[in-house]
């Protein structure tokens, strides 16, 4: 019980929730340029998702409404913020299993987008965009997921102590 009496502190569940909501803010700033566009130069990382993709916009605002759910109320919000990642993140890194006319389409639609590594016809290599957010998706899933588990381990804590002193 002692290694789990460092969550029960609140203090150490506000630092959780900032990290988290750090995360989320770092992946909602990115997930921003796909709103606007972001271009470089000639160099374009990203096209505005109101040409291509208008329910991006959609999922940006429901992305924006699950983390003023976790900043107000955590109850609650941490439910929507985590299953809104889960969804997000298991809808982006499904992409990667993709196989022949998928990927030519893909290669397709961000063929005039930025490239870290080189576009294969055989193999999904995501342009530079879509693998930053794959990556920001991971890290405030994972950080979220943690708040989240910490969370429940504190209000079980919690409840224990409750029922020692009764």
């Amino acid at each position: 019980m002692n290694k789990l009496k460092i969550f029960d502190s609140s203090k150490h569940l506000k630092i959780l929730k900032i990290v988290a909501l750090s995360f989320a803010g770092l992946l909602l700033l990115w997930f921003s340029f796909d709103i606007t566009g972001l271009k470089f130069g000639k160099i374009k990382i990203v096209t505005s998702a109101f040409v291509d993709e208008p329910i991006d916009f959609v999922f940006y605002l429901i992305f924006i409404a699950s983390i003023v759910c976790f900043v107000l109320k955590d109850k609650i919000g941490k439910y929507m913020l985590l299953i809104f990642l889960l969804l997000w993140g298991t809808f982006q890194l499904t992409v990667y299993f993709k196989s022949g006319e998928s990927i030519a389409a893909y290669n397709n639609a961000f063929a005039d987008t930025h490239h870290i590594i080189a576009a294969s016809n055989d193999l999904l290599v995501k342009d530079t965009y879509h693998i930053f957010l794959d990556i920001f998706i991971l890290l405030a899933l994972i950080s979220v997921k943690f708040f989240f588990i910490v969370k429940i381990i504190s209000l079980k804590g919690r409840l224990k102590m409750k029922e020692i002193k009764k």
